[in-house]
């Protein structure tokens, strides 16, 4: 029997009978009439039971180059009246030639997320969190998380109009902050891990109105993500292994939903061997995983990770995370701090990807994972990429480094960090003040000399809104931060 979840019915969004949660623990089925993330009679964790026999027909005829509400069909129905978009979804999966070879893999892929509109993967969930508030009628939009999904509410729901509020925690990427300030959202910092300011949204009644958009809270967010995996599939076919950097568990979780969707329609004959991989510094789902085997586990202590976008100490999705990875016969892995700047210098000299911390730890795992001989040669392995390097600017200031002259390095790491804000605010420019409320350190002054450097190069643009000049990234812009090697000359 369907039990149902009571609450107000909003706005102009009709119920579908055929809209089920399931609790994954106790199998009890309930109606999708509220935001729930937990089973009210045993305490699982929801998702959706969406049956996709009947749209084989339409998975075949999406194209390589497809979007991300091309699988609308395999979504949660929403009106077409409110959806939205910014382009999000359909990012490449593309083929190393430098890398596979040093690791003797037959292929490997890099599934390059940064290529979304606020360069992270949360685009997907940003597109339809915001275009189902707006179908149920809400004017404000909450979310805790470790940045990216904060950034893309704050931009999706700006296009809207709609009201956001970001919690966040104190250790979070710079540049994803800037883009909520950019986005024009509100900023509220609670305790120093997004553990702290999740636990602050459940606890305080002042957020009912608010539409929730934190990643773990919301069951919609496995949805949107598990794109990801039919994109997989329709770019290069079953690969046999994934690479997954893994925070609260659900990013890792969501793909396996989706793979597990193709393989019971028969789209697919296996699921990949799903490989989830965490910072040394921060790996409760790893030392969780390895416990249950009796391994010894080297905990390191007094180590701050670099990898904030999945500094998570009580992983909501842990155990179904665990249970994902052993049913597809994967496994985890923890990356030492060390591994983490040298991949990020690989990416980018090797295959012109400038990928997050967070993101870095995939191709750290590869390494790691060819030492200890995991995979056979006829292997084709995928590693998500899920975030731009842009926005942990300090990741600039590591690599550029290697700079002899302390002077000079230090202007054109300033230079390389405003330049880097600009272009996470692409759709709505940024002001000036902005940019020093983010960097806070540099003088409003400064930053004006900078930013007239900058456009004197051609590198961006300004463009005047009432009292305020905005600034956009150009073209060229552009060119110089995908091309690492050239960025010495912005002097």
């Amino acid at each position: 029997m369907i039990k149902k979840i009571e609450i107000i019915f909003r706005g102009y969004f009709i119920i579908q009978k055929s809209l089920i949660l399931t609790c994954i623990n106790c199998e009890k089925k309930f109606e999708f009439t509220s935001i729930e993330y937990k089973c009210p009679e045993c305490e699982g964790l929801l998702w959706f039971d969406i049956n996709l026999e009947k749209f084989k027909q339409q998975f075949a005829q999406i194209k390589i180059n497809n979007t991300f509400w091309d699988y609308n069909f395999a979504l949660p129905p929403i009106n077409k009246d409110f959806i939205i978009s910014l382009g999000e979804g359909g990012t490449p999966c593309r083929s190393s030639k430098r890398l596979s070879e040093k690791f003797q893999l037959n292929k490997l892929f890099f599934k390059d997320e940064t290529r979304n509109p606020t360069n992270s993967f949360k685009d997907r969930v940003a597109a339809l969190l915001v275009s189902h508030a707006r179908s149920w009628n809400f004017e404000k939009m909450v979310c805790s998380s470790n940045g990216n999904q904060g950034a893309s509410i704050a931009a999706y729901s700006s296009l809207e109009g709609i009201k956001c509020l970001n919690i966040i925690p104190g250790e979070i990427d710079v540049g994803k902050k800037a883009q909520m300030i950019a986005y024009n959202s509100e900023i509220k910092i609670v305790g120093d891990t997004v553990d702290d300011a999740i636990d602050f949204i459940l606890k305080n009644k002042d957020f009912e109105n608010y539409y929730q958009s934190t990643p773990e809270l919301n069951p919609l967010t496995l949805e949107a993500q598990k794109t990801i995996a039919y994109e997989i599939i329709n770019q290069i076919d079953t690969p046999n292994s994934v690479i997954i950097p893994m925070g609260s568990g659900e990013l890792l979780v969501s793909l396996w939903k989706g793979f597990i969707e193709l393989k019971e329609i028969n789209l697919i004959e296996n699921i990949p061997k799903l490989i989830g991989v965490q910072s040394q510094s921060s790996s409760p789902i790893v030392n969780a995983f390895f416990k249950e085997f009796d391994h010894k586990i080297e905990k390191i202590d007094n180590e701050k990770s670099i990898a904030l976008g999945i500094l998570v100490k009580k992983p909501l999705y842990k155990e179904l995370a665990i249970k994902c990875i052993k049913e597809s016969e994967g496994t985890v892995i923890a990356v030492p701090e060390k591994l983490i700047l040298g991949s990020i210098e690989k990416l980018i000299r090797n295959e012109g990807i400038f990928a997050e911390p967070s993101s870095a730890l995939t191709l750290a795992a590869v390494n790691l994972l060819d030492q200890k001989q995991m995979f056979d040669p006829k292997d084709n392995v995928v590693c998500l990429i899920t975030g731009s390097g842009l926005k942990a600017p300090y990741v600039l200031e590591a690599i550029s480094s290697q700079t002899k002259t302390t002077g000079k390095g230090s202007i054109i790491i300033t230079k390389l960090k405003i330049l880097s804000q600009i272009s996470l605010s692409s759709i709505t420019g940024i002001t000036g003040t902005e940019i020093k409320a983010t960097l806070g350190t540099i003088s409003l002054a400064a930053i004006y000399q900078h930013l007239k450097d900058l456009e004197t190069k051609g590198l961006i643009s300004r463009k005047k809104e009432g009292k305020n000049v905005l600034y956009f990234i150009t073209n060229s812009g552009k060119k110089v931060l995908d091309a690492l090697d050239v960025l010495i000359t912005l002097l």
